[in-house]
């Protein structure tokens, strides 16, 4: 009885879009992000000021302490510009380019967050700001990625699991519609045939 009560469930998680674990992600408004990204502007600046004395120039853990919260704030943002550019700083790095020749995503992050973000951290947000875009094959390959890294992981798990839905969902629209079409091409062709007698 369980088994059919599960397989009910999934069946109208997949028709409806509602998800059991009521994926509620943070969110941060335009006026937010900018905030991040002047304050991010600002220490940068102060990181390279030759004017400033040594006792109040930005050390690089504060540059990419600033740069971690501008990416966060990015990829929870509900603007798909700014998610496209919290994710541009993440895919192609924050020196976008310079870095080319570390090849991998975690190395890269290395080099442009040190210590103020793990590969975890990366992924999770290239999943988020996918799922933003409503790019649910690569919100789910970023999320499987993050919980590579951490297995426990819950809320990778929960955009994965949310991604899989969407996906399915996308899938079952699509098949209806077809389902839909071809219905319809054979009722003309009936009528068509029945026409003809």
């Amino acid at each position: 009885m369980d088994f059919l009560r599960d397989v009910a469930n999934a069946v109208e998680r997949a028709v409806t879009g509602a998800s059991p674990l009521a994926l509620d992600l943070p969110h941060c408004d335009v006026a937010f992000v900018s905030e991040t990204i002047a304050e991010y502007g600002r220490v940068l600046a102060r990181s390279k000021d030759v004017v400033v004395r040594d006792a109040d120039r930005a050390t690089d853990a504060e540059v990419r302490r600033a740069r971690f919260n501008m990416v966060w704030a990015l990829c929870h943002s509900g603007v798909e510009k700014q998610l496209r550019r919290g994710l541009q700083t993440l895919e192609r790095g924050a020196s976008d380019g310079a870095n080319a020749e570390t090849t991998t995503l975690e190395a890269r992050w290395r080099v442009d967050f040190g210590d103020a973000m793990e590969a975890r951290d990366g992924h999770y947000l290239r999943s988020v700001a996918y799922y933003g875009m409503k790019d649910y094959e690569r919100a789910r390959e970023a999320a499987f990625a993050a919980l590579k890294c951490d297995p426990e992981c819950r809320q990778a798990a929960a955009l994965r699991e949310a991604s899989e839905e969407a996906l399915a969902r996308d899938g079952l629209v699509g098949a209806g519609a077809i389902a839909a079409a071809g219905l319809a091409i054979l009722g003309a062709a009936a009528i068509a045939g029945g026409s003809r007698r």
